[in-house]
């Protein structure tokens, strides 16, 4: 009976430390860098408590010493910070034309940055040898060892199950049905590995690296052949029931608009898409409306892209300008939806729009400012992604990041 209670005395002291080694690094990830004293203060542990945590952290590398405070008198107190290189994450994006891969480490920074284009009429299988192949790319160029290998995280242009990875239905890709890239990478690698959509994906990559740290309610506007939304409410990822809300693509602004792939009229995807300006373009081209763009495109209009689009508008060329100011419209009539319905603080413009495309945007502030409820509008404010390119790679990463900082506590007990 006596060593009975001993040992759930010993059980519940290791479950104690455990929640304070948790706490310490989590404290640490949040302020770093940070002195001792500091991570007393914000935490309530005895300073003793914390000095025998920070010494095991710092024989096993998970922090490291990162200079001294400044001090007016006496001796400085010595920084912490988590060691960023500590673990690392091979961070993937796949979309219709491309395959994006990065190796990132805890602090979001890219180690290894490799982008693949392919055709889509390659077929399922040399896309899925693709995927695989650039993994192991990354994975060899850094000569990553499998302790120091988190995972894998993967961003897909889709509808996404991220318990099972699956994707449903795969746009752009024929005949692709249900697939499991997790299993598939899993079985491959024998690493744990997370599939999101790449929306959400960017979404998490501004709020904990970009345009939305520090917010708790963001909306991300994935911008390219498809408009999609990843969504942050209360700091968290929303992606409904069935993971496939932020179809932003798909708010009907014009009843007389075009027919949306989605079999709807009128969506904002079907007027402000990349797709929906290059094509029309190129039909306004063919019908004889004078533009730069033909001869950026060497006469063949098939060879127009968005980027010429946007080159050539900020160039003066009137067609191009026209463009991109009517899918600014249209962008900011689904926006004015969303802040009326979302009440966000902030509202971030990524994918293909940067912040060379100031025409979009100062056509959708335009919009806004006359049409969005006037409360939630002032609340609001709308950027340009700050990661850019990487926003969505990045983002592939957090899930597998998130779940480290969650258990990390179980390697140092």
């Amino acid at each position: 009976m006596i060593n009975s209670i001993k040992e759930n005395n010993s059980g519940g002291q290791s479950l104690f430390r455990a929640r304070n080694i948790s706490l310490v690094i989590n404290t640490i990830k949040q302020h770093e860098p940070v002195t001792k004293r500091e991570i007393e203060n914000i935490t309530g542990l005895s300073f003793a408590k914390i000095n025998s945590i920070i010494l095991t952290l710092n024989e096993k590398n998970l922090t490291v010493e990162s200079g001294k405070e400044e001090s007016g008198g006496g001796r400085p107190s010595v920084l912490y910070q988590i060691n960023p290189n500590y673990k690392l994450i091979v961070g993937v994006e796949l979309s219709h034309s491309r395959i994006h891969t990065i190796v990132g480490n805890l602090k979001g920074e890219i180690l290894y940055n490799n982008s693949l284009s392919f055709d889509k009429s390659s077929g399922k299988d040399f896309v899925v040898d693709s995927l695989l192949g650039s993994i192991h790319n990354a994975i060899n160029g850094l000569a990553i060892s499998k302790q120091k290998l988190l995972g894998v995280g993967v961003a897909i242009a889709g509808l996404v199950n991220p318990k099972e990875g699956t994707t449903r239905p795969f746009p752009y890709l024929v005949d692709w049905g249900d697939l499991s890239i997790k299993n598939l990478i899993e079985k491959e690698f024998s690493i744990e590995t997370y599939v999101e959509n790449v929306a959400n994906a960017a979404a998490l990559a501004e709020l904990n690296f970009g345009n939305g740290k520090g917010k708790r309610n963001v909306l991300y506007l994935n911008i390219g052949s498809g408009l999609g939304m990843g969504i942050i409410l209360n700091g968290s990822l929303y992606a409904g029931a069935t993971g496939s809300a932020g179809e932003f693509g798909h708010i009907t602004v014009d009843e007389n608009g075009p027919i949306c792939e989605c079999g709807n009229v009128g969506c904002v995807e079907a007027l402000a898409s990349t797709k929906a300006v290059i094509h029309r373009a190129k039909t306004l081209i063919e019908q004889g409306v004078i533009s730069g763009l033909k001869e950026m495109a060497e006469g063949d209009t098939e060879k127009i892209n968005f980027e010429m689009i946007t080159l050539a508008a900020n160039d003066g060329d009137k067609l191009s300008f026209n463009l991109l100011d009517e899918m600014g419209k249209n962008l900011g009539e689904g926006i004015v939806t969303l802040i009326n319905l979302f009440n966000p603080e902030t509202i971030i413009l990524g994918g293909k729009v940067d912040s060379t495309c100031r025409i979009i945007m100062d056509s959708i502030m335009n919009v806004v400012q006359k049409h969005a409820l006037e409360i939630p509008r002032k609340a609001t404010e709308i950027l340009f992604s700050k990661l850019g390119d990487n926003a969505v790679v990045t983002g592939a990463t957090i899930p597998l990041m998130e779940k480290f900082f969650s258990n990390a506590s179980g390697d140092f007990n």
